[in-house]
Order: structure tokens, then C-alpha cells, then sequence
């Protein structure tokens, strides 16, 4: 990764007066604005350019106002620089491989084969539970070894004995009609 070059003290003072010509502050005698620019410089200083404009376009979108020197300061410990190109293709491998063993990983479970893929990938479904190693050391799909998952069934009870409960006594109709 290509190490930060700071601003040069020159290129600071310009990306201060862009700040100055967008954002108004309060008058002040010329002595006075010279020390605050020499101040600035002295605070900015060992920025990168990047982080400087950063720093002029939140401040820009952010205050009405010329910002202060601490606000300046808590713009810049927000700025992140941008990836190199080399981490940003890293990242994207990395998320390529992550879809392709999501993908993998759905097809297995649908009883596709398991095909040639890294071992690491070949652990994992094993210990989720959709391959099983066999005794030679090859790997197969669950569904392709024990069929497609079945949703679980409690068993039913079978019942092995009868009580014998009396029914209750029923009035006579015939009595009950007669009274």
C-alpha cells in the first residue's frame, strides 16, 4: 500500500482560502489573519491532500460559519482514506467466494453432487450436516446419502391395554315419559 504523502504548506493555504471565499467569518485586522493562517498551516500540517479536501467539502456542507480549529480537527478524524486497488479487488474475491460456497452449499443441500471444491468448504457442510465423509475418505451429499430431509414426525402411541369403564346409567324413557 503506497504511503501517504502529506500537503504541502502551500497547498494547505489554498485549501484554506477556498474554505475562507465559501464560509464567512468575522473581521479582523491583517496581523491577526496572518497568525491564524500560520496557526492552521501549523495544525494541518502532515495531512494528506485528499483528507484536506475532505475536510473542505464537509465543513462547506456542515457550518454557516468558518469552522474552528477543533471542528476542523473532528472533520478529519472522520475522513477514511480510499482502498488501494489491490484490497479492493482482495475484497472482492473474497466476496466472490462467499456467494459461490452460498450457492454450493444450496445445491448440496438439494442433492447435487458435491463436485471439486476446497476442502475447507467440504468441513464445513460436514459439520452443518449436509455431507457425510465415508469410510474411504470421499465426501457425499446428505441428501444423495439418506435421501432428502424429512420433516421430523413424533410416533404415534400405540395402545397396548384397555380399561373397562362402565357406562354411567341411563334414565328409562319410558319411566321418565310415564311421570
Amino acid at each position: 500500500m503506497p504511503v501517504p504523502v502529506p500537503a504541502s504548506p502551500a497547498r494547505v493555504v489554498k485549501r484554506l482560502e477556498y474554505l475562507d471565499a465559501m464560509l464567512p467569518r468575522r473581521n479582523q485586522d491583517e496581523q491577526a489573519g496572518e497568525l491564524r493562517v500560520t496557526a492552521y498551516v501549523t495544525l494541518l500540517a502532515g495531512q494528506t491532500d485528499e483528507a484536506l479536501g475532505f475536510m473542505v467539502r464537509e465543513a462547506c456542507k456542515r457550518f454557516n460559519w468558518f469552522p474552528t480549529a477543533k471542528q476542523m480537527l473532528d472533520i478529519l478524524a472522520e475522513y477514511r482514506p480510499p482502498r488501494s486497488e489491490q484490497a479492493q479487488a482482495l475484497l472482492e474475491c473474497e466476496n466472490f467466494a462467499d456467494r459461490m460456497f452460498a450457492t454450493w452449499l444450496e445445491n448440496l443441500k438439494q442433492g447435487q453432487p458435491v463436485g471439486d471444491v476446497p476442502d475447507q468448504w467440504k468441513r464445513i457442510a460436514e459439520e452443518r450436516g449436509h455431507m457425510r465423509r465415508l469410510a474411504d475418505g470421499s465426501f457425499v451429499s446428505r441428501a444423495l446419502y439418506h435421501g432428502p430431509v424429512k420433516p421430523y414426525v413424533a410416533p404415534v402411541r400405540e395402545v397396548t391395554s384397555y380399561i373397562h369403564v362402565a357406562a354411567p346409567a341411563l334414565p328409562d324413557v319410558d319411566q321418565a315419559e310415564a311421570a
